[in-house]
């Protein structure tokens, strides 16, 4: 199980280090019982998410450089929640309207969260990238895809035209997808549970030692 900061966001960090479009917070929790957060994609086009033995959020978002200096990264705590979301600032005029209608400006998220905590994750087209320990994960997206890998313990994904992928060495598992397909490796029973559903989407799974 993972017990650090995963491997795919170190990378990302270190990438978003050398970059010129890199906002970085840093926070330790008030409340050192806060146990609950809410991710708000909206915004995003990708979202990478691990935990890891501290008391800390760490969230790293990158942009296109020219509107950096735009980018808001919100973290808001409600008694024992926690509310995360990325956005631009009030004033920011978007250049997807008008004459740069064919430009999308879009904020991916590293974000690393202490471990066995309730977290949800929602957004329309990102695509997420999970991993870690966790008492429940719940991601519900659009069009977005959603990996999960090296993951516990209780996960839920819902997806409407995104595809699921499950990398996992067992699991209890029940997924189902409307209109698509589920593929690939049988996974033998084990701790972890896994509840995924797709619309449209296929449903990917995927045995590992």
């Amino acid at each position: 199980m993972v017990v650090k900061v995963s491997t795919l966001l170190a990378v990302f960090f270190l990438a978003l280090a050398g970059g010129n479009a890199q906002k970085i917070v840093k926070k330790t929790l008030i409340n050192p019982e806060s146990r609950a957060f809410q991710i708000d994609a909206l915004n995003c086009f990708e979202v990478q998410i691990g935990t890891s033995k501290t008391n800390e959020i760490v969230i790293a978002a990158s942009i296109e450089g020219e509107y950096q200096k735009d980018l808001l990264v919100n973290v808001e705590e409600e008694g024992s929640n926690v509310m995360i979301s990325a956005g631009f600032q009030p004033n920011f005029k978007n250049p997807n309207d008008k004459l740069s209608a064919h430009k999308v400006i879009s904020i991916a998220l590293a974000i690393s969260l202490p471990e066995n905590t309730d977290v949800a994750i929602f957004g329309t087209n990102a695509n997420v990238i999970a991993e870690g320990l966790y008492k429940r994960m719940s991601i519900s997206l659009s069009d977005g895809d959603c990996r999960i890998a090296n993951i516990g313990e209780t996960v839920q994904v819902t997806t409407q035209k995104g595809n699921i992928f499950l990398a996992a060495p067992a699991g209890q598992i029940d997924a189902q997808s409307n209109y698509g397909k589920v593929l690939g490796d049988s996974i033998p029973m084990g701790n972890s549970t896994f509840r995924l559903q797709a619309i449209e989407g296929n449903i990917h799974l995927k045995r590992t030692e």
